[in-house]
């Protein structure tokens, strides 16, 4: 260690002078971006100009009301959309805008792909929201940052076209815009934006980088003729995005009456059926323009002529028309203040506008009609009677009460709230006291008014409870009444009385009708007129049957004519029909729902709704019984003294029936069947007190209250009644045979109930049937085999006492037959009398195949001059064959076209054939008055040969060819009335001498009124003298008008050699058994079984079926049943161990039973002795031989 060395050490004083303040630049980038809009406000020429306070940007107007303008330096321009209007200066140019605002990172560029070819260039949008640099000392200045845009043309090279940097300082957002021109493509360009800086991920820098979107931009001036458009241009400096841009303003100018003044809303004059261009936002004539218009309407297949205008023009006369606004003003009943910016569905957007005057659209005679549920100048159209109705019959119907609402939630579009959508309620408050409260929500379309969008709930509740429907069939005059139509319903069944018929005469003012009735003066008697529509005058007086009216109708009446009756005290109802079905030849079936005038005024005004009666039958509630007496007596009856309880009470006026009911010691009322009696008895009652209770019915099947009795004890049999004297149970296949019997007493038993359950105990028991006394037995199918229950059965009497349980504590033991032999042969019963095991179990049976057609080739004979032939019939001229088109006249020989058809080619020499044709036949027959048309293709390949036995001599020319070789293809179709079919036969056939070869295909599908089938079937047959062999593929489906439905499909196979026959096969199928749908999987085979490769390759069987017998290698059983059991070896449990624990049964007569677990002893028994062990394996007992 060396001397310590010796170092000075100086310090100075810092002094007084002050740290430097840091300092931030002033901000030197701000955003000189011009947005430039131009706006496709709607199609068509608008009616107004909008102005600056029109014009919302972000909901909030250019100039405010007070004058202010809220956006400074906005410029904008307007196009109404003529069609010779000007293009707009300052926009030479068709851009799309699209807003993105992602970040642009250096290690991630970002690509969009531009597909349409029309593009001039795209402008692409950056933006910074803050661009600053934080040194050490705490100074802010600026950053730059660099960037690249590329661009890739049908998918080439990316070719750079701009490199720039933003350098400088902003706190707040900046943005900037380049154009980039694109080259000629033929199917686009991809456009990449590259960050060159690297990101800094520093807090002190703000680098942050936004592409804030891209304009696709196409060089053009265009006018957009036809279209209102909207230019306006501000400073992105106002917005940190695209604001969105809203005009309010009279928008597209429709077809309207020429005598019509949209602005009053006031029609001049008659209506002479022209037409001008005008602003409406009436929705009926709106309804017009839409159905008419060719540019997006239904113009280019709906005409003017072709739409119901004359109905349109009341309907909008309906809509202009003032109502109250709930805030002490008036205004239009309905408009339709909506914007459609997109396809719809041409029926759905005439549904949804026709709503809003309460309407529906429909198609009839030629004409689209509209109709809306609104009063009418002609109050009635057509009167049905039960005359005039198919079995003067009328049904009536109404809606459920879980469907009746009686609270609206209507949505409209709120102008106060930027036209967003808002909610009113509506509520009828004495629905809601009726049915509770039960809301339904509406979506008003076209509604900005908060009091028509309640004036709709109001109706739709309304309308919805008042739901009475009605039904009928009509003949040929049902073409008159129409979908919208007013019809009035006499239907004198209904009203109590006769309020409609046919007129048998009529002259003049005086009508004579075809009955009775309580007409008088002031009623008014409605006629349909031979013109097809009814009018109603005032009755003047009545003269027996001759009516006569105050005022003679505007077509003379004629009998038969049908006539109802209004009055005051009795009105004919009114529907309004909904539906007209054309149901056979002549017939007409309608639907109507019920028409209340009176609701209209109801709606708009609130007056009171008045509803006249339409049925003067009485419905009033009946009072009970005055009072209700108990009482018994007794009888002897075969013998035995029977109690009988008599119930009475006094009658009831207004009262066609009695509802009795009773019961005994508090118990549960028991219900006798309705008696028109004043008193009923009850036959052998037991003793106890009882109470009974009446209540009459009226006529209409109206109710009084219950009247009760006193409490009365009464005398009658003692006890209960008895319980079964036995109750036994026998094993059936698949079931339990039930059988019990009565003891004495029973006689007054009503029924026996029988319960069942899996264990000894009664309370987890479950009713299994109740059986009507004197029935004593019972069957319980649809078990597996060996199921356990336990049952029990107690007797009832008839006046509902219950008897005691038999047997008392353990049930009845039952098994279903566990019998496997049996259950086996009643298996193979039900196999065979199934479709899939007869057609398993029979033999193959050849298909029917071509072969006739083939060998009818043989026969084809030369064209002979002077014969004649019919349709169909075939020749052979040259090595051709031709078909007959029709009937051929003779000296008429092959090719003529015109009644020759050539359909193949045939050479044949001495020891050979060769043949092709595809013929084709098609008719229609008549046979007992049922059409049939069928028809068939068949296609033939033929090759024969045959030998010469060398002396030119053919050795079989009298036999045939000695050898064939064929392919044919037949395809039939047939149809008649009840039956259609179509099938395919496909033969390959092959032949020397008496060895052959076939396959056949068979396709057909049948259908006929009752059933379909379908059936494909494959079939190969060969065959060596007298030994064949077969193989066919079945599958098959058939279902029919009775239920009845099969699926099959099966393998087979036969071989029949020597005269011994060996088949063999396997199915699946379903179809409808007794017990209903059951399927099964088949097998026909003397061997069955189960072939495993283990390792090495070895062959394993581990189950097999052969002679009748099972055999298994291995199996493990969760729940077996065993007839007979013979063990080869031994019996143990799973867990046995020699001497410590389990049990094992050996064939030498040795059994071991050890404890459950080791130590807990064991015994042993064998042929000489029995032995016990204690737990240290020491011999306790012995018995027998001791040695």
């Amino acid at each position: 260690m060396g001397a310590a060395e010796k170092i000075e050490i100086y310090g100075e004083k810092g002094g007084s002078s002050k740290p430097k303040s840091p300092v931030e630049a002033s901000d030197s980038l701000r955003s000189t971006n011009l947005a430039k809009l131009l706006i496709a406000v709607g199609e068509g020429e608008f009616d107004s100009v909008p102005t600056e306070y029109d014009i919302y940007l972000d909901n909030t107007p250019i100039r405010d009301a007070s004058g202010n303008y809220n956006f400074p330096g906005v410029k904008w321009d307007w196009r109404p959309g003529s069609v010779d209007q000007t293009y707009i200066p300052g926009i030479p140019t068709v851009e799309n805008e699209t807003s993105l605002n992602i970040e642009l990172r250096s290690d991630a560029p970002w690509v969009r792909s531009i597909t349409n070819t029309q593009l001039s260039a795209v402008r692409m949008r950056l933006a910074w929201p803050a661009l600053q640099r934080s040194d050490d000392q705490g100074n802010i200045g600026g950053y730059r940052i660099e960037y690249a845009i590329d661009v890739a043309t049908d998918g080439g090279a990316y070719q750079q076209v701009l490199v720039d940097a933003v350098d400088g300082k902003t706190t707040t957002r900046y943005e900037r815009s380049s154009r980039i021109d694109l080259p000629d493509a033929t199917t686009g360009w991809q456009i990449r934006l590259r960050r060159l800086t690297p990101n800094q991920n520093s807090n002190k820098i703000a680098d942050t980088m936004l592409v804030a979107g891209y304009t696709e931009v196409i060089d053009a001036k265009l006018r957009y003729p036809n279209t209102a458009l909207l230019y306006i241009e501000f400073d992105a400096e106002q917005f940190t995005n695209i604001p969105a841009v809203t005009v309010k303003c009279k928008a597209r100018r429709w077809m309207v009456p020429s005598n019509y003044d949209p602005i009053l809303r006031t029609y001049t004059g008659t209506w002479d059926g022209s037409m001008k261009s005008a602003w409406t936002n009436n929705p009926a004539w709106i309804t017009y323009g839409i159905c008419t218009e060719e540019r997006f309407g239904l113009g280019k297949r709906i005409k003017p002529f072709m739409v119901d205008k004359w109905e349109l023009y009341r309907i909008a006369q309906y809509c202009d028309q003032m109502v109250p606004n709930g805030i002490g003003g008036q205004e239009p009943r309905f408009l339709c203040d909506m914007n459609l910016q997109g396809k719809a569905d041409a029926w759905s957007l005439l549904r949804d506008i026709s709503a809003i005057y309460r309407g529906m659209t429909y198609w009839a005679e030629g004409q689209l009609v509209m109709q809306a549920d609104m009063p009418r100048a002609q109050d009635i159209d057509y009167v049905f009677t039960r005359s005039n109705v198919i079995d003067g019959k009328f049904s009536y119907g109404s809606a459920s009460a879980k469907t009746r609402y009686t609270r609206a939630l209507v949505s409209y579009d709120n102008p106060a709230n930027n036209y967003d959508t808002d909610v009113i309620p509506f509520a009828d408050l004495d629905l809601q006291r009726r049915y509770g409260d039960r809301p339904t929500e509406l979506s008003a379309i076209g509604c900005t008014r908060p009091s028509e969008a309640q004036r709709r709930g109001k109706w739709a509740i309304l309308s919805n409870n008042q739901d009475r429907t009605v039904s009928f069939k009509t003949g040929m005059e049902g073409s008159v009444a129409l979908p919208g139509f007013i019809i009035p319903i006499a239907d004198s069944l209904l009203a109590g009385r006769e309020v409609g018929g046919r007129i048998s005469a009529a002259a003049g003012r005086i009508v004579t009708l075809d009955r009775d009735t309580q007409a008088k003066a002031g009623d008014r008697l409605i006629i349909n007129l031979p013109g097809g529509r009814a009018e109603g005058r005032t009755v003047q007086s009545v003269n027996g049957r001759a009516v006569t009216v105050t005022v003679g109708y505007s077509e003379p009446p004629i009998a038969q004519l049908q006539w109802a009756l209004d009055a005051d005290d009795l009105a004919i109802p009114l529907y309004r029909v909904l539906r007209r079905k054309r149901t056979t030849e002549g017939d007409y079936e309608f639907t109507a729902l019920q028409f209340e005038p009176s609701k209209f005024a109801h709606i708009d005004t609130g007056a009171r709704l008045e509803e006249r009666p339409i049925s003067v039958i009485p419905i009033t509630v009946v009072p009970a019984p005055a009072s209700v007496t108990v009482a018994s007596t007794s009888s002897v009856v075969q013998g035995l003294a029977v109690a009988t309880m008599t119930i009475s009470w006094p009658a009831v006026d207004g009262a066609v029936g009695y509802d009795v009911e009773w019961r005994k010691d508090s118990g549960n009322w028991i219900k006798l069947q309705r008696t028109g009696m004043t008193n009923v008895d009850v036959v052998g009652i037991y003793a106890g007190a009882y109470v009974a209770r009446v209540r009459a019915v009226s006529a209409f099947d109206i109710t009084s209250p219950w009247r009760a009795s006193i409490l009365t004890n009464l005398k009658g049999k003692e006890g209960l009644p008895p319980a079964l004297s036995y109750l036994t149970a026998t094993p059936l296949i698949f079931g339990i045979y039930l059988k019990w019997g009565f003891p004495q007493g029973a006689e007054d038993s009503q029924r026996t109930e029988i319960w069942y359950g899996p264990t000894t105990n009664l309370e987890a028991a479950t009713k299994l049937t109740d059986l009507a006394y004197p029935q004593s037995d019972f069957s319980m199918l649809g078990l597996r085999a060996g199921v356990t229950f336990y049952f029990w059965g107690r007797v009832v009497d008839k006046i509902g006492n219950i008897g005691p349980w038999f047997p008392i504590g353990t049930g009845v033991q039952g098994q279903s037959s566990a019998d496997a032999a049996a259950i086996l042969e009643m298996i193979a019963g039900q196999i065979t009398e199934t479709e899939l095991g007869e057609d398993l179990l029979k033999e193959i049976e050849k298909i029917p195949g071509l072969q006739a057609q083939i060998d009818a080739l043989d026969g084809l004979k030369g064209y002979d001059p002077e014969a004649t032939y019919v349709e169909y019939d075939l020749v052979v001229q040259g090595k051709r064959i031709y078909q007959a088109t029709g009937p051929v006249p003779i000296e008429t020989p092959p090719p003529n076209p015109a009644y020759w058809l050539d359909v193949g080619q045939t050479v044949e020499t001495a020891n050979g054939l060769a043949q092709q044709v595809a013929t084709n036949t098609a008719e229609i027959t008549e046979l007992d008055g049922v059409v049939t048309a069928q028809a068939t293709a068949f296609q033939a390949l033929r090759a024969s040969s045959r030998d010469d036995n060398g002396e030119s001599e053919l050795a079989d020319a009298l036999n045939g060819w000695t050898s064939t070789a064929a392919i044919a293809s037949e395809s039939k179709v047939r149809a008649s009335e009840s039956e259609a079919m179509a099938s395919r036969v496909t033969t390959f056939d092959a032949r020397i001498g008496e060895n052959a070869a076939n396959i056949t295909e068979l396709e057909q599908v049948v259908a006929t009124n009752e059933s379909a089938t379908a059936t494909k079937i494959d079939q190969l047959n060969v065959s060596v003298g007298q030994n064949s062999a077969a193989i066919q593929q079945t599958s098959e489906a058939y279902a029919d008008t009775a239920g009845k439905l099969t699926t099959m499909w099966s393998v087979k196979m036969q071989v029949t050699a020597n005269g011994q026959y060996v088949a063999a096969g396997i199915g699946l199928g379903i179809e409808n058994t007794g017990a209903g749908l059951q399927s099964q999987f088949l097998v026909a085979a003397d061997r069955f079984a189960i072939v495993n490769t283990i390792a090495g390759g070895a062959i394993s069987v581990p189950f097999a079926v052969q002679g009748g017998q099972v055999f298994m290698n291995s199996a493990f059983i969760a729940d077996g049943t065993i007839t007979n059991a013979k063990i080869g070896s031994y019996i143990s449990s799973t867990n046995y161990i020699a001497g410590q624990q389990g049990w094992i049964l050996n064939k030498d007569g040795t059994l071991e039973i050890n404890g459950i677990v080791p130590g807990q002893g064991r015994l042993v028994i064998n042929s000489l002795n029995v032995s016990v062990y204690d737990a240290n394996n020491v011999l306790r007992v012995r018995l027998g031989y001791l040695g």
